[in-house]
């Protein structure tokens, strides 16, 4: 059997039995996959600490078309995420990155864009780049992708190009203000003004410009109420971030 070699990011690192560690990573040819790393939990474990979250691997493993898991033979650290993890507020963000990217992202399928995201979104966290700006790009992108987050130029009901202010549907999308229902959310123009630049800027820079925070606050309000139409749940580590993002 022949091993197949990939960059990757570890999503999950879960202990299991008494040396071994199950562990949930992201690839760009690939997508999401779940391998056993055997001894990874030994006093003398030849992964160290690559197999920690949020690191960026080179990762050899071992597939077979009768196993769902595959068997990891050796992961060489490119990134750690570690010194991002030393500050509450940073480690926290990384954690909730993971998550929304875990969650939105299906087994099996090639996520390239989605690898680019998560991959650059921690780098930003790693050079000091304000937090609340990257999760707020983070959420709304990782809908983007997944197929949840509409489009921001046409209504979802009747096609026609969308006029300020914006009004959101959260079981359909953005909605122009014919096809629009009363009670729906209004989007600010000033926020609809941040979503544009979001969707046209690398996360690098988005998170590098001065933004109001109550602008950021209403955009990521936006992605919370779609995501959790969708998920009908709210992910497990939003609460314990946002009560440290804006105490």
């Amino acid at each position: 059997m022949r091993p197949d070699r990939s960059e990757a990011i570890i999503l999950q690192s879960i202990p299991s039995r008494e040396r071994d560690k199950l562990v949930v990573f992201l690839t760009p040819e690939k997508g999401k996959r779940r391998g056993w790393a055997y001894g990874a939990r030994g006093m003398r474990s030849r992964f160290g600490a690559s197999l920690e979250p949020l690191a960026k691997v080179d990762l050899v493993f071992l597939e077979k078309e009768t196993e769902e898991a595959v068997r990891i033979e050796s992961a060489s650290m490119i990134r750690s995420a570690f010194p991002a993890q030393q500050e509450l507020v940073r480690s926290l963000a990384a954690t909730y990155i993971a998550e929304s990217v875990d969650t939105f992202v299906q087994p099996d399928d090639p996520s390239e864009l989605v690898y680019r995201l998560l991959d650059r979104s921690i780098e930003a966290l790693l050079e000091g780049r304000p937090v609340e700006p990257v999760v707020a790009y983070v959420e709304i992108w990782i809908l983007k992708l997944g197929g949840v987050f509409p489009s921001i130029r046409h209504c979802a009901i009747c096609q026609r190009p969308l006029e300020r202010p914006l009004r959101c549907d959260v079981r359909g999308g953005l909605v122009c203000a014919e096809c629009a229902e009363p009670g729906m959310l209004v989007v600010s123009n000033a926020a609809a003004d941040l979503l544009v630049a979001l969707m046209t800027t690398p996360v690098d820079d988005f998170a590098a410009r001065k933004h109001s925070p109550d602008d950021l606050f209403e955009l990521r309000a936006l992605a919370r109420d779609l995501r959790r139409y969708v998920l009908g749940h709210e992910l497990k580590s939003h609460d314990l971030l946002q009560a440290n993002i804006r105490p």
